[in-house]
């Protein structure tokens, strides 16, 4: 792991293969592997740190699988594979209304999905890339210029360096979307509701290997129960965006519960943690809808140009198709990045818009109902074993 003081390549010095990739999370350390086997000298900068740790488990399933097995990561990943769950839907007094029994053994070979913990598949991820490109904790963006033969860019610490092409893989609050492509509200698309999301040590409010959901009108609170950890997540909808500060946990609390004190089955012990000290994650429903991925040397990656949301439950998913994508295109088109950008977005994006139009629609309405007419076609879809998660 590179230290923050580590230098950069000094202006006027771009290196005919050199890329910079912005964000240190599955979509860039994915496309800083994949741009490395390319033949380009990668540096990756983040703002943190140290990688950022925590969140809930990543679903691993489709081509996903078949691009880790490309990257050579699928053995690790199936070691740190964690066992199915059973997904259920309850009503206020735990009993069962419908729901999804685990299919398979995280060790079976012929599987069609795992889930694994985040920070296993980050440290997979940054374990292929560590040693073979430079990674800079503590350091952003702050301009970029572009020129004839690569772009040229002013780091927060003042340095400066030049590089072939660029790649914001930092998130859907992306800074590299902002100075690329401006204003960044512009591109995010609400979805009508806020999340809250907590992941606290084994609570003993649901079995391991299970997830329990329960929604009343515009309500919904979700567990996730593992050996060792409880994942607890509360989210309410609304037709309007909440004027609120992001750094003011205390108000975020304060939401919260305005929304959920009163509400039955386990909320109010799942309240009970809101209230104590530790990391929690909260912010709206949105996706990130963009007319271009791509701006001259620059590139988009993951949820800075196409955020699906939490409820597709494919974020982590879409980061390494879309760093693989790319890297193909690049692949197709090693002399003219202006091509293959062109490419990567072509075929990515009817994809891309399919999962973020189905969970605007069909996810949000299914797992977080609005009102008593979506919860009502909920629970008959449930009875009658519709269910298409």
């Amino acid at each position: 792991m590179a230290n923050p003081s580590t230098s950069v390549l000094a202006p006027g010095q771009v290196d005919q293969l050199s890329a910079l990739v912005s964000g240190a999370s599955f979509a860039g350390l994915a496309t800083a592997y994949w741009m490395t086997k390319l033949g380009y000298r990668v540096t990756v900068i983040e703002l943190a740190s140290d990688l950022r740790r925590g969140g809930t488990p990543v679903d691993i399933e489709g081509e996903t699988i078949e691009i880790l097995s490309r990257m050579g990561m699928m053995e690790a990943v199936r070691a740190k594979a964690l066992p199915p769950r059973d997904f259920e839907f309850k009503d206020e007094a735990d009993a069962t209304l419908g729901g999804l029994e685990a299919a398979s053994r995280p060790d079976d070979l012929s599987a069609r999905r795992y889930e694994i913990h985040r920070d296993d598949l980050l440290d997979i991820l940054f374990g292929a890339v560590d040693g073979s490109v430079e990674t800079l904790f503590g350091r952003s963006l702050n301009q970029l210029e572009e020129g004839p033969a690569g772009v040229t860019v002013t780091f927060s610490d003042g340095s400066k360096g030049d590089y072939t092409l660029v790649f914001g893989c930092d998130g859907n609050r992306s800074n590299t979307r902002q100075l690329v492509f401006g204003d960044a509200d512009s591109s995010s698309y609400f979805m009508g509701g806020y999340f809250y999301l907590r992941v606290v040590p084994e609570t003993g409010l649901l079995p391991a290997n299970r997830t329990q959901v329960f929604s009343v009108p515009g309500l919904t609170a979700m567990l996730n129960g593992y050996d060792d950890r409880t994942d607890i997540a509360l989210a309410f909808r609304s037709d309007r965006q909440i004027d609120y500060d992001y750094r003011d946990r205390a108000q975020q609390r304060r939401l919260i519960r305005g929304h959920f004190d009163g509400i039955g089955w386990k909320v109010p012990a799942m309240l009970a943690h809101v209230d104590t000290d530790g990391d929690f994650y909260f912010d709206q429903a949105s996706q990130i809808r963009m007319k271009s991925w791509s701006k001259g040397r620059v590139a988009l990656v993951g949820d800075a140009g196409y955020c699906v949301s939490p409820v597709a439950g494919m974020g982590g998913s879409m980061a390494l198709i879309g760093a693989a994508r790319l890297a193909d295109a690049l692949r197709r088109h090693p002399d003219d990045h202006a091509a293959a950008f062109r490419e990567y977005e072509d075929r990515l994006r009817p994809f891309v818009e399919e999962v973020q139009e189905k969970a605007a629609t069909d996810g949000m309405s299914f797992l977080f109902p609005a009102d008593e007419l979506e919860l009502a076609e909920r629970n008959r879809k449930l009875l009658e074993g519709i269910i298409d998660l």
